[in-house]
C-alpha cells in the first residue's frame, strides 16, 4: 500500500478546500498506508483566514512551513493557534526518499 504526502500550496481557497477533503477522507477511509499534510507557502496565509480549513488540518496533524511562516511575520498567529510549524525542507524530502507520492494542492 501507497503512502501520500498532501502538500498544500496555492493560495486559492477552493484549491486548498479540495486538498484537504481529498486528503481527509484518504485518512477517513484508509486509501493509503500512511497521509501526510504540509502548508507551505502562499497557502499559509490562506489557511490563518479560513478556520474549517485551519481546525482540519490541526485535526490531520499538517505542518506549515516556519520559514515561510517567520518571513511573512504570520509564525506567532499560528502558534496562537496550536498549529505545528517545522522547517519543512528535510523532513518532506526525506518522506519522498522513503516512497511517499507527492500530491500538491
Amino acid at each position: 500500500m501507497n503512502k501520500v504526502v498532501i502538500i498544500l500550496v496555492n493560495p486559492n481557497d477552493e484549491v486548498l478546500k479540495t486538498g484537504v477533503l481529498y486528503g481527509a477522507n484518504a485518512v477517513k477511509y484508509k486509501w493509503f498506508e500512511d497521509v501526510k499534510f504540509f502548508v507551505f507557502g502562499a497557502s499559509q496565509e490562506v489557511i490563518l483566514k479560513n478556520d474549517e480549513l485551519l481546525n482540519t488540518l490541526k485535526e490531520l496533524k499538517a505542518v506549515a512551513c516556519k520559514f515561510v511562516a517567520k518571513e511573512k511575520g504570520i509564525d506567532g498567529i499560528y502558534k496562537e493557534k496550536g498549529f505545528n510549524l517545522e522547517y519543512i525542507g528535510e523532513p518532506l524530502s526525506k518522506l519522498i526518499n522513503e516512497g511517499y507520492v507527492p500530491m500538491v494542492f
